[in-house]
């Protein structure tokens, strides 16, 4: 599932309000790259981190140029049994979805929480959903059915003791099950997108999407000979409007029909294979677990809930937080967000001035700050000092965070200082081509300086595949403007 569908949730429980039990022990482990937070031991807390740098270490490994330079902070709770973790659950139609793990994806945090009491079960679907957001970068713009299989493909990593060797590409069971039994041709799933009901509907057709997708990935990776890369071209002409026939054709040297059979056969014989890594693989961590008390984890549980769109479950465990400690950053920040959505800007800026005060060193109250200062109805020149400092500091704190360049580029813009927003976004642009929104606002500041055939060469593969109707309708207005400087000249 796309990870932006977590997101879409309701809240369904009072539970969500009692307070956090008095017998939980809560800790932190922070590494390199995620901070990872739960009511279990400090062993199991450290395991879990070490999986989760484990796997981004492989990721980057096999594909160099999948992990962006830096990204929203992510942040991995851990829940000891589905008992505490169900509060926390997705919520679809006023029904808990019952899960063992899940990712939501936010422009200043991202979330992973799971099931500790799962065990193994737990680690392939985040990986699943991690994977996603570490792919994206390396493969933008093509299909579904590309993304999916290599999420599903990724998920099954494991490495070995001593770090030095990793299996890759081990069978999944349940897809190879189902497609000794089921069929779907490959130009049947290349015709399936985000919108296609075997995605969107829980069911054995998406059960058949993700067997399926998850099949041609591997059989490009381990078949003999290889041709992951060609299945890379091939994703990418299928994305360009190719038709499915000329573009295996065109790739594979073979016909459609005779890749599929191919593609059909191979999980009856699938194999895995066990690579060195030439870097090794981290295989301890060693960072002190610490613990947090009662009013700095409900100011957490009440974030994650926040970035469900559950502001109102979220917003008694933020008071109660406050209550303790009147300077929390993270709760602070967090109910000015929420104040903010309300309406009531006023305290929800009141909020977050404290919130950077008293958390200068956490890029993501410094951003949110930020954020709320940028988007006033009306900016005046105190105002725009004030977000400019904060979105600055974040950046200092988190260099490259996506969602503070692209709000700082915002604040150059209106105070007209296109030179420092261009500046500011190459290189986000170039590190992340599939963001376009950051596209278009450097299209925007090519523009004002009058360079043209710049600007014109970012709009044109937003209007070849917007991500939605507003990218469509922005790079659209551009383009007029881009016209009628032409011919004014």
């Amino acid at each position: 599932m796309c990870r932006n569908q977590h997101a879409l949730l309701f809240a369904v429980s009072v539970l969500l309000g009692a307070p956090v039990p008095a017998v939980a022990e809560w800790r932190e482990v922070r590494t390199d790259h995620f901070r990872v937070i739960g009511d279990v031991s400090a062993t199991r807390l450290r395991d879990v981190a070490l999986r989760f740098e484990q796997f981004r270490d492989v990721v980057t490994q096999l594909l160099p140029d999948a992990i962006p330079a830096a990204s929203a902070p992510v942040v991995v709770i851990v829940f000891p049994d589905a008992q505490s973790y169900r509060p926390f659950m997705p919520v679809v139609n006023a029904r808990t979805v019952p899960v063992d793990g899940f990712f939501v994806d936010g422009a200043d945090v991202n979330y992973i929480t799971m099931n500790v009491e799962a065990g193994e079960r737990a680690f392939p679907i985040v990986f699943h959903e991690f994977s996603h957001f570490l792919l994206n970068n390396a493969f933008p713009r093509t299909p579904l059915w590309f993304h999916e299989g290599l999420a599903e493909y990724f998920s099954t990593i494991e490495v070995t003791a001593d770090g030095q060797r990793v299996v890759v590409g081990k069978p999944v069971a349940r897809h190879v099950a189902l497609l000794r039994t089921r069929r779907l041709s490959l130009p049947q799933l290349f015709a399936i997108d985000q919108t296609s009901k075997q995605y969107t509907q829980d069911g054995p057709e998406r059960d058949l999407l993700y067997a399926k997708s998850w099949a041609v990935v591997h059989h490009a990776r381990h078949a003999k000979p290889a041709r992951f890369g060609a299945l890379v071209w091939l994703a990418r002409r299928l994305a360009d409007g190719e038709s499915a026939d000329g573009s295996v054709r065109g790739t594979y040297a073979m016909p459609l029909d005779k890749l599929d059979a191919d593609i059909q056969a191979h999980p009856r014989s699938a194999g895995y294979d066990e690579i060195t890594l030439r870097n090794g693989v981290i295989t301890r961590v060693t960072s002190e677990a610490t613990a947090i008390d009662a009013a700095e984890t409900d100011a957490w549980l009440a974030d994650l809930l926040s970035h469900l769109q559950r502001g109102p479950e979220a917003i008694p465990r933020l008071e109660r937080a406050l209550q303790a400690r009147a300077d929390l950053p993270r709760a602070l920040a967090t109910l000015g967000v929420l104040r903010i959505r309300q309406g009531n800007r006023p305290e929800g800026l009141s909020l977050l001035e404290k919130a950077a005060a008293a958390g200068p060193d956490i890029e993501t109250v410094q951003f949110e700050y930020g954020w709320a200062l940028a988007t006033e109805p009306v900016l005046d020149a105190t105002k725009i000092d004030r977000a400019r400092q904060a979105l600055e500091r974040a950046l200092v704190i988190r260099p490259g965070y996506p969602a503070a360049i692209q709000m700082l580029a915002a604040v150059y813009g209106r105070t007209g200082d296109v030179v420092r927003m261009r500046e500011l976004l190459t290189p986000l642009v170039k590190a992340v081509p599939d963001n376009q929104d950051a596209a278009l606002q450097l299209a925007a500041a090519m523009l004002a300086l009058g360079e043209i055939p710049a600007a014109r060469a970012l709009l044109g593969p937003i209007l070849a595949r917007p991500r939605d109707g507003e990218m469509r309708a922005r790079a659209r207005t551009l383009l007029g403007q881009i016209s009628k400087l032409q011919d004014q000249r």
